[in-house]
């Protein structure tokens, strides 16, 4: 059973929305990087909730 990815814990937690996740996908295609540094230069995500969120998907 492969961990859950990211942007998948952070929509079920109701932290994004599909359209946010969506969008910061996009981008990250189009210049690379990672998906929560992007998600928290786009203001949909503070820096704190996405080291949570991070520990958590380590250990889902």
């Amino acid at each position: 059973m492969s961990a859950k990815r990211l942007g998948e814990i952070l929509m079920e937690n109701g932290i994004i929305s599909e359209n946010q996740l969506n969008e910061a996908l996009r981008l990250q295609n189009k210049k690379g990087g990672l998906l929560g540094i992007i998600l928290v230069e786009m203001g949909y995500l503070k820096p704190k909730v996405l080291a949570d969120f991070l520990e958590a998907q380590k250990y889902s």
